[in-house]
């Protein structure tokens, strides 16, 4: 095999890597209510083929006086479904299958929006919710990705 060749083949191979290192969405992105774990958004993009996982945080109190606490032990992370990123915003849904609260068993996925406001930051919209709610001009969760 000739240098060319050689060099030819390595820029092949590894073109996929250097894209999806460079990928502008993907990456762990976190969000935070009263200072506390609230969800958090795991991008994966695999030459260009996107995955991931998304985990809710249930935030409570005891009394209206205590500080919040959060529920680690029973977050679950669920899979993003049909995850698509068109330069500014990454759509997907997810399963109400195991997702708090609970509706049925038999509702349709939520379908959501991280959309990009800045370097590593974001607004994470549940759109399902928001038309339910007659939201249009929702502004979103605030998400900040971690430093790669």
């Amino acid at each position: 095999m000739n240098t060319a060749t050689t060099l030819l083949l390595v820029g092949l191979l590894s073109a996929p890597a250097a894209r999806a290192a460079g990928s502008t969405i993907a990456g762990t992105w976190r969000g935070k209510m009263y200072g506390l774990p609230a969800v958090v958004l795991r991008v994966k993009d695999e030459g260009g083929t996107l995955s991931g996982t998304i985990t809710f945080y249930f935030l409570h109190r005891k009394t209206e006086s205590d500080p919040w606490e959060v529920d680690t032990k029973h977050a679950n992370p669920l899979p993003l479904l049909d995850a698509k990123f068109d330069g500014k915003a990454l759509s997907f849904q997810v399963s109400h299958k195991e997702a708090h609260p609970p509706r049925t068993l038999n509702d349709p996925p939520s379908s959501f929006q991280l959309q990009l406001t800045g370097e590593g930051q974001a607004a994470l919209r549940n759109l399902t919710e928001d038309a339910a709610a007659g939201r249009k001009d929702s502004k979103g969760f605030t998400m900040v990705r971690d430093p790669r």
